[in-house]
């Protein structure tokens, strides 16, 4: 079993937080600076920071990736954000000023406590992520605000909370953590506010010190350095290379983008069926389900904004398969890494992030999961697939950027 990293060179973080410094905006502790912070200009990190506004749409194709050809697809886009919003998005059980995104399904959290209408901390980030691109400010702000109201001690936030805003799930899961920090990093470039920049670096120098092992693998969340146990779904090659972009520090763009590619290699199969779980020596421990659906969308960002290599592998596995298997066809569960399909189940969680590979060479894959995403069925976990259908046709329109490239 790997030891959990242990921050070597702390100054690092800070120092990055100083050179940020220069800004109207007022820096904060723990993720404060977001709530307290006004909008300031800083050019001491190139392309964050600064840039934007980004008003929506963008629908721009990022390196060699392809955009639906869906007619209206942004418009698509959009109305979808707007239904997630009004479905799911609430100040009922949040702090004076705040938002919470609320799963009206059962949730069973820490010592299998059940909860209904609850919030998890990997739905912040989804929210977070889907305001940024829609330059929904407003609604970004006030989710924030209930972010920052629930952090750990850590610096991270509980990654489950009842109707009440109680704590049922203490510490941090790192899928809503490394989401949460890229919203923060993309607001920073969306409007011009180093006071989120200043909150994502705490953040990031959070998930340094609590949430990697020693070779730059990502953990399941800030408590868990005892569990030899991954989830390659959380692995975000490209948001790491923006970690490291923000705090200067090579761990994230080199070790912890190696890491999570290394892993990806030897549990992806001929197919790319990823499990939601398997060990640090890459014992596979579960199926293709509701964690490793996300795994496309994820690598996909890698690819189509820097062109890995290791991504277009992974893409090109995952996106052969599920071309042949047709995107309305797509079930919501495969034995890893080859198939078959576990379930005949079909909803957005798995087509919509099937559907960002088709970005990478299946037009075919690439339209028909965008229409099929239009047409708004929710299956099961309807929270959990109406988050994800929001963000995959943000991506699929080319309307999820990485803003410190632009």
């Amino acid at each position: 079993m790997a030891h959990r990293y242990l921050l070597a060179v702390p100054c690092l973080l800070l120092l990055a937080c100083a050179s940020a410094g220069s800004t109207t905006g007022t820096a904060g502790t723990s993720g404060g600076a977001g709530t307290s912070g006004s909008a300031g200009t800083s050019g001491t990190i190139p392309g964050l920071g600064m840039g934007g506004p980004f008003t929506f749409p963008q629908s721009k194709a990022s390196g060699s990736c392809t955009l639906t050809t869906v007619a209206n697809a942004s418009t698509a886009a959009m109305t979808a954000y707007a239904s997630w919003k009004s479905t799911y998005v609430t100040s009922s059980g949040a702090p004076s000023g705040a938002l919470r995104v609320t799963d009206p399904e059962t949730v069973h959290c820490d010592n299998n406590v059940a909860v209904a209408g609850g919030t998890v901390s990997e739905g912040m980030g989804y929210g977070m992520i889907a305001a940024v691109y829609m330059n929904d400010q407003t609604t970004f702000q006030q989710l924030l605000a209930y972010v920052n109201a629930h952090l750990d001690a850590k610096g991270l936030m509980n990654w489950c909370l009842d109707s009440s805003g109680t704590v049922k799930g203490a510490f941090s899961a790192s899928d809503g953590d490394e989401d949460m920090i890229w919203a923060l990093l993309m607001a920073s470039d969306q409007w011009n506010s180093t006071a989120y920049l200043t909150t994502a670096q705490t953040m990031i120098g959070a998930m340094k010190t609590y949430s990697l092992f020693s070779d730059g693998s990502l953990q399941n969340g800030d408590n868990w350095n005892t569990a030899d146990n991954v989830h390659t779904d959380y692995f975000s090659p490209a948001y790491y290379r923006v970690f490291g972009k923000a705090t200067n520090d090579i761990f994230w763009s080199k070790y912890a983008v190696d890491a999570a590619y290394t892993h990806l290699a030897a549990v992806s199969g001929n197919n790319g069926l990823v499990p939601d779980a398997s060990t640090l020596e890459n014992v596979i421990a579960g199926t293709y389900s509701y964690d490793a659906c996300r795994t496309p969308w994820r690598i996909a960002m890698d690819y189509c904004f820097n062109n890995e290599p290791r991504a277009l592998t992974y893409l090109q596995k995952i996106g052969a398969y599920f071309d042949g298997v047709k995107a309305a066809n797509i079930g919501d569960g495969y034995t890893a890494p080859n198939g078959p399909a576990t379930s005949n189940n079909h909803n957005s969680a798995f087509i919509g992030p099937a559907g960002t590979a088709g970005m990478a060479g299946y037009p075919n894959l690439l339209n028909d999961a965008f229409n099929f995403n239009v047409s708004n069925p929710s299956g099961n976990n309807a929270y959990f697939t109406q988050s994800l259908r929001v963000v995959t046709m943000l991506m699929m329109s080319g309307n999820l950027l990485d803003y410190s490239q632009q």
